[in-house]
């Protein structure tokens, strides 16, 4: 690249608002962005970087910021910032600790929300137990021999369970709310006419494993569905 196609592709840079939720990632992103455009100035970075830091953030790293070192500018900056804003081991391990069940999410989110939590370490056995315990019973007997140190194999795995799971739950639901009219509703008091009455779409979708409820439900044997 010519100096001339290097100053154009500067140019044409925008760098989003600095992330400080995930300053980890946000650094990941600039740096694809400084890649594609052939930036490799420690001065043009250090400066991106600074015009990308909103007004609370900038203030916080004001020393910083009027007094940068004479070299390396943005290498010092960018640690600063995620010594700043980013997770320590501690609160990355706690962050782990702290998932006890899948919820809504496919078990391929789950994995990847843990695989950045972990920085990187996902080859022991505490990762691996850690997420098996946020599956379903039944899906975790079925991934307990899963080989993980290919990760992404494991998230297909785990997802084509849970997709069947979630097809069977829902067929199981449909099953339980469905009740066949009579040929004739002679004799029967207007309060006791079956009928088919709907059902959320949470219990529709994850079955007893819902934790959310929505009128009207019919759903059978949910304390929540019942209260609502």
């Amino acid at each position: 690249m010519t100096a001339n196609e290097a100053t154009t592709s500067a140019v044409a840079l925008k760098l989003p608002n600095f992330w400080t939720t995930q300053p980890e990632i946000w650094f990941t992103q600039a740096e694809a962005q400084f890649n594609i455009r052939g930036i490799t100035s420690d001065d043009t970075k250090y400066y991106y970087v600074v015009a990308a830091l909103d007004q609370d953030t900038a203030a916080r790293l004001l020393d910083t910021l009027q007094h940068p070192p004479a070299t390396n500018k943005y290498s010092s900056l960018k640690n600063q910032l995620l010594k700043t804003y980013g997770f320590s081991r501690r609160e990355r391990a706690a962050k782990l600790l702290d998932i006890t069940s899948l919820g809504d999410r496919k078990p391929s989110a789950l994995l990847a929300e843990m695989r950045a939590w972990s920085d990187g370490h996902t080859s022991c056995m505490l990762f691996e137990e850690l997420f098996l315990r946020a599956m379903p019973h039944d899906i975790r007997l079925q991934l307990a021999e899963e080989d993980f140190s290919d990760i992404a194999k494991v998230g297909e795995r785990a997802d084509a369970l849970w997709h069947t799971k979630l097809q069977n739950n829902t067929g199981i639901a449909c099953n339980r709310v469905k009740v066949d009219r009579p040929m004739s509703k002679k004799g029967l008091h207007p309060s006791q006419t079956p009928t088919t009455q709907p059902v959320c779409y949470y219990h529709m979708k994850f079955g007893n494993k819902a934790h959310r409820c929505r009128s009207p439900c019919s759903y059978q044997g949910n304390a929540v569905a019942g209260r609502q």
